[in-house]
């Protein structure tokens, strides 16, 4: 008798953040307020995407990145986190679309190309992200 691993016999199914498995595009979530990441969770989750995260801070990110492949990032920048200017240049050597939200100057002078300012609603995010490019997308 011959077993068949799941995600072996369809390799575009990749592992979320809590083993679920799911053949929808994985967005990195990066999100320091616990509060406020759960509540974007939710809301893109809703939208009809895997969520791993979210993760409190962009050096979390950067440890996790060469280990997944998301086909997008959504990030909440902390002003003077170099961190999240290092994830940032990062996301754009592996070409991942991300969103990130923060304060204007959070980004460390590295150029994004879509900043939300802060506050920002979790559905602004969401409409950001599904106007992203596919890039990785499955």
């Amino acid at each position: 008798m011959v077993h068949l691993d799941p995600i072996q016999a369809r390799p575009n199914i990749r592992l979320g953040s809590s083993g679920e498995t799911g053949i929808g595009p994985l967005l990195l979530l990066i999100e320091p307020d616990p509060v406020v990441g759960l509540d974007l969770a939710d809301a893109l989750k809703g939208a009809g995407l895997r969520v791993f995260g979210p993760l409190p801070d962009a050096a979390s990110g950067l440890t996790l990145l060469p280990h997944v492949s998301p086909d997008y990032v959504v990030i909440g920048l902390l002003q003077g986190d170099e961190a999240g200017a290092n994830l940032i240049v990062s996301l754009r050597l592996r070409s991942i679309p991300f969103v990130a939200h923060g304060s204007p100057d959070a980004t460390g002078g590295v150029p994004v190309d879509v900043l939300l300012y802060e506050p920002v609603l979790a559905q602004d995010v969401v409409a950001s992200v599904l106007a992203l490019p596919d890039g990785r997308a499955a």
